[in-house]
């Protein structure tokens, strides 16, 4: 995959991501460092990029000039270093939240910007094009097409039809687009096993309740960033009373009602609570995703909630000094909590380790922490933990995938074995199999473990290790042509395989050395 040209990369669902990507490995390679880098860099715009949002939007709800400049540049700051952000800036992955975000805040700019109060068609036009580029990013950020119509909706006058008529050219022109974006992550949905209807934890209005708590448990964690998690566990609402879940319903629906109520006398916070909500709208409403709770989802949504700070700041009546002060400490205690937050992003099996110590509910931080334990040959510590994960998810492939190599590690090969037996039956894929062979060669198996790793290379061709592995029994074998052949072929999926060409070297000198074919 990695050295497919870019058309395979950007042939997903995520083509402008993928592009991003590809970009990185064909400038610099696997190195992380350019990864990380260009992560930052898409912060730095995003940060200079809420700074001029904040600012517009600050004008639009009658701020003076020199009063918004400030306030703005306090908020692209607190944006900027809150801890919260952690994830979509440190980790590589969260890529698809910033980058997305960065797309979706220069669309959102070049709106409010706009040179006539009536958009052109021109800036119509260039406004869909960036927005566009972020929905091939992520798919969430279809949200902004909400956010265009309530900034038109709110401002000058909140809930006057009057802005979406001066600018019906963008909205005649977003109105296909839309429709098309909506059909497309319809697809995903349906198709996805960890996102939309067919995802097997949730029911829809499980998911909708669960979601209820989770808005205000961002917002908690966006005032007070302690309790951070790279994996979550949150306790599922699977009726309206389970953990509460009614409360945070009814809540919730007061404060939309209060927003619209109090739309004119508190304009700014009422825009900024609807905004938070319908930037979070794609992943905390009712289409059920696989995780309740991400910290990265907060990355966009957080613009909403300065909004509301700008405004009840403003009303505050307390005296410069105290406010000055209280903004240092604010700030030094978010960058202190941001550089402790990204420094342990720095130790990925760290994290894991964290957020598998407290999981209850959520059994993929325990299936994780077991994969780091196989890895390091601790696997003796790896039975608690999948003890856990078996109680949430009995008669699961990855989990009995877990058992069998972690027996295996054990000495308990025969046991590891039936665990890898049920695996397969559960989901028959080129990696099983190729544990399995892996597993009959410890066992002095040979002919099975042939006959299951010819099975992993006929399930997933384009596997390297599968074809890699194939090639180290060829090479036990004393089949040296044939083992020659596999690791030529791992080779070619992957150049940086560099497993593949110490064995590929080794089976060349024993050919030169003349060692005998079976």
């Amino acid at each position: 995959m990695r050295d497919s040209p870019i058309s395979s990369w950007i042939s997903g669902v995520r083509p402008a991501l993928m592009a991003s990507y590809w970009l990185n490995y064909h400038l610099w390679g696997l190195a992380p460092f350019s990864y990380h880098l260009l992560n930052v860099v898409v912060h730095f715009f995003n940060t200079g990029l809420v700074f001029l949002v904040l600012f517009r939007l600050l004008g639009l709800a009658g701020w003076a000039r020199s009063r918004a400049g400030m306030a703005a540049v306090i908020g692209a700051v607190i944006f900027a270093i809150h801890p919260l952000q952690t994830e979509s800036v440190s980790y590589v992955a969260g890529r698809s939240e910033s980058l997305a975000s960065f797309f979706m805040l220069l669309s959102y700019a070049i709106f409010l910007y706009r040179r006539e109060p009536s958009i052109s068609w021109a800036e119509a036009v260039l406004v869909l094009l960036v927005f566009g580029a972020a929905v091939t990013t992520k798919e969430n950020a279809v949200s902004l097409a909400g956010v265009l119509v309530l900034t038109d909706v709110f401002w000058p006058v909140p809930f006057s039809w009057r802005g979406m008529r001066q600018n019906w050219r963008l909205y005649a022109l977003m109105l296909p687009g839309v429709i098309a974006a909506g059909v497309a992550v319809a697809r995903v949905l349906a198709t996805s096993e960890t996102a939309g209807f067919s995802v097997v934890t949730f029911k829809w209005y499980q998911y909708g309740f669960t979601e209820a708590r989770v808005l205000f448990s961002y917002i908690g964690m966006a005032l007070f960033p302690v309790g951070q998690s790279i994996d979550h566990d949150y306790p599922p609402s699977h009726t309206l009373l389970e953990h509460g879940a009614i409360f945070y319903v009814l809540l919730l629906g007061a404060l939309v009602a209060i927003s619209v109520r109090y739309r004119r006398r508190f304009p700014l916070s009422c825009f900024g609570l609807l905004m938070f909500l319908i930037f979070l709208a794609p992943t905390s409403s009712i289409i059920p995703l696989d995780d309740a709770f991400v910290e990265r989802r907060m990355y966009l949504a957080l613009l909403g909630l300065l909004l509301i700070a700008c405004d009840w700041a403003s009303r505050l009546r307390v005296r410069r000094a105290v406010a000055a002060g209280l903004l240092v400490f604010v700030g030094l205690a978010y960058c202190k909590l941001c550089r402790d937050r990204n420094q342990l992003w720095g130790q990925p099996d760290r994290l894991v380790e964290m957020a598998a110590a407290s999981a209850f509910y959520n059994p993929r931080p325990l299936l994780n922490f077991t994969e780091i334990l196989i890895a390091e040959g601790r696997c003796d510590l790896a039975p608690g933990y999948l003890q856990r994960a078996e109680q949430r998810l009995p008669n699961n492939y990855y989990v009995n995938a877990a058992w069998g190599r972690t027996l295996a590690c054990l000495g308990r090969l025969d046991l590891g074995m039936q665990r890898l037996q049920v695996a397969a039956r559960i989901h028959p894929c080129s990696e099983i199999y190729e544990w399995m062979g892996l597993l009959y060669g410890q066992m002095g198996l040979l002919e099975q473990a042939g006959e299951v790793l010819r099975k992993a290379v006929e399930l997933d061709p384009d596997s390297e290790t599968a074809h890699g592995s194939l090639a180290l029994w060829f090479e036990n074998m004393r089949n040296l042509a044939a083992a020659e052949r596999e690791y030529r072929t791992a080779m070619s999926l992957d150049r940086t395989d560099y497993w593949a060409k110490a064995g590929f070297n080794r089976v060349r000198a024993m050919e030169a050395g003349g060692v005998s074919r079976p």
